[in-house]
């Protein structure tokens, strides 16, 4: 028997993973990861063992509101997770889903160019094009405390690889959406039903959305030719980098509905003006994965669902 345990099924990139590997293993098994009950994983695994093909860990992306504690215990969940993948299942492949939260604000020290839009690199710097790649490690840049938990869980997951021989891989995400989580999602709602907020950099904060079932995709294409201990950045790229106001824009034109939107200056800890993320790492190792979903088929989506369960609502 073929089994894959998915970590976080309740979070919007378990939840994907789940319906997505349903179909290509013989069961696929949704575990919530505990740090007050540690031996849960340890578990699941013994009762599964070698049958156990495919560990995915998405605590990066836990739910819409992190819980509280993110910082104390992403990292002792991920080693008592790959422990029990050393003891139960060694020749398991195992993604762990990281952030690109981990380099910090290292936008902060970049030429950026304000437009009427949105912020972006000054075209002459070499990330100009392809956006930040993995080998690039900031020491001295902020990070929120969830980011500092997160980067231990990653390093964590490194050293099972170099050191304990585990198919072990990082992939560090920027912002994921579908229909229904991310900023699409919550701009269509908030349009839908009432006023969305921006909050700082003047709307014009420039990110790259990928679409969770593209991330998945990521997932499914390192477990068939896993490379132990490499670090993969995921993101959409320049192609599919936006800003804020640039969404905002894109929701209208598509709807034909005007989004009523509030302002507040205050930004978030640590977060950047700017961010592009470099796949061609994941790309040359695996050529056969492309984003395949754009900004607009994210919205068109979110658009649909939200406007369902809005009805249904006012149905009630």
């Amino acid at each position: 028997m073929d089994i894959a345990v998915v970590t976080g099924p309740g979070g919007p990139v378990g939840a994907a993973a789940v319906r997505a590997l349903s179909t290509r293993f013989d069961l696929v098994v949704g575990h919530d990861v505990d740090r007050d009950d540690p031996g849960a994983v340890d578990r699941v695994l013994r009762e599964y063992g070698t049958d156990v093909r495919l560990v995915v860990h998405t605590a990066a992306h836990p739910g819409p509101k992190p819980a509280p504690d993110s910082f104390d215990r992403a990292a002792p969940v991920a080693v008592a997770l790959l422990d029990a993948v050393l003891a139960h299942c060694p020749d398991a492949v195992v993604v762990v889903e990281s952030t690109v939260d981990v380099h910090g604000d290292l936008s902060g020290s970049l030429p950026l160019v304000e437009s009427t839009t949105r912020w972006d690199l000054d075209p002459t710097h070499p990330w100009y094009e392809h956006g930040v790649d993995s080998t690039v490690f900031a020491d001295r840049v902020d990070r929120d405390r969830r980011a500092v938990g997160v980067l231990a869980a990653d390093l964590a997951a490194q050293h099972y690889a170099r050191r304990h021989g585990l198919a072990v891989g990082v992939v560090r995400t920027g912002p994921v959406a579908s229909d229904r989580y991310g900023l699409p999602a919550r701009l269509v709602r908030a349009a839908l039903t009432g006023t969305f907020t921006i909050r700082g950099h003047g709307g014009k904060q420039v990110r790259d959305v990928l679409d969770v079932s593209d991330l998945v995709e990521m997932f499914w294409h390192y477990y068939r030719a896993p490379r132990p201990g490499e670090v993969y950045q995921a993101g959409g790229g320049r192609a599919r980098g936006h800003s804020v106001l640039e969404v905002i824009g894109t929701y209208e034109h598509l709807s034909g509905r005007e989004v009523r939107f509030e302002y507040l200056p205050h930004t978030p800890f640590a977060e950047p003006r700017w961010w592009l993320t470099d796949t061609r790492g994941f790309r040359r190792d695996y050529p056969g994965w492309r984003p395949t979903r754009a900004l607009a088929d994210i919205l068109t989506s979110a658009d649909a669902f939200w406007r369902t369960s809005v009805d249904a609502f006012e149905r009630t």
